[in-house]
């Protein structure tokens, strides 16, 4: 008689999880987003410098003409696709239906992206000009080094100081709009391991909510683990406020599930995609700050 164990049926659970993974932008939302058209760059915004009054001093002069300075920001589109066949062969087999769970994967994906390209636009060049063909580097005069207190360091209230008062310097006006940084976990260890910021003794409200560091010298802190480091190994934190940094969108994240009928069975395609891209839009409301993790 044939061995029972070939009468032995294999059986899978039911249940799909998505492993542990940045679902949301985190970065990305604190941006000013503008609905973008064009196949080539979209002129996000058209700036004017600032000027000065001229005083007068007799009677009937001439009206004045203030010379006034122009530039722009622009942004280049990048189309990003997720999609994934899910084939009635998989499905008999597996006893699963994973097409929304997939859906979920893509738009998660999407959103990490959207931080990467908020990072790279943050630290990178900036395209300006009349027709875009200038570049514009990341201010260095902006960069609170990593040393700041000496030698090199984590973050520190010292650093975060030196960077509210670089943009207060640089004319922010940071009672009409909100600061963020971001920082990677070790940093925001960094700070729980500071009394000043912990301790009610030196704050007038209760930093820490639920074990996290939520808002510290007037500062949103937004925790990610997807920031650059720089080609010493130091990690990079931005601070800016919103007006700083630009989205331009094409196309905002769409996620769906429908039927291929391009290939055999007409399986389920779960796909998702995104058109969009980030620019600095002032430099002066753009900071760095260096922070050793070693």
């Amino acid at each position: 008689m044939a061995d029972i164990q070939v009468l032995r049926s294999q059986e899978y659970s039911t249940n799909l999880e998505m492993l542990s993974q940045q679902k949301m932008a985190k970065l990305a939302p604190y941006s000013m987003v503008q609905q973008a058209s064009g196949n080539k760059a979209f002129r996000m915004m058209s700036q004017i410098d600032k000027t000065n009054a001229s005083l007068r001093t007799t009677s009937a002069k001439p009206a004045v003409n203030i010379d006034v300075t122009h530039d722009g920001r622009w942004v280049y589109p990048l189309m990003y696709d997720w999609g994934k066949v899910v084939d009635d062969i998989d499905l008999l087999q597996t006893n699963i239906s994973p097409q929304g769970m997939y859906v979920q994967s893509a738009v998660a994906a999407l959103n990490r992206t959207s931080d990467d390209l908020f990072t790279t636009a943050f630290f990178g060049d900036a395209q300006t000009g009349e027709t875009g063909s200038t570049s514009t580097s990341f201010d260095s005069n902006n960069v609170v080094p990593v040393d700041l207190g000496g030698s090199a360091e984590g973050m520190t209230v010292e650093k975060m100081r030196n960077a509210q008062q670089i943009l207060l310097d640089n004319d922010v006006d940071i009672d009409m709009e909100e600061i963020y940084i971001a920082v990677s976990p070790k940093q925001h260890d960094d700070l729980l391991a500071l009394t000043t910021v912990v301790s009610t003794d030196f704050n007038d409200r209760p930093v820490l909510v639920d074990g996290r560091v939520r808002k510290f010298l007037n500062m949103n802190i937004i925790i990610s683990t997807r920031l650059p480091t720089d080609a010493n190994d130091y990690r990079r934190n931005p601070v800016w406020v919103k007006s700083g940094m630009g989205c331009g969108v094409w196309k905002e994240i769409n996620g769906v599930i429908r039927k291929r009928p391009d290939l055999q069975g007409e399986p389920d395609y779960a796909e998702a995609s995104m058109m969009k891209n980030f620019t600095r839009l002032e430099e002066a409301k753009c900071v760095e700050i260096k922070s050793s993790e070693a």
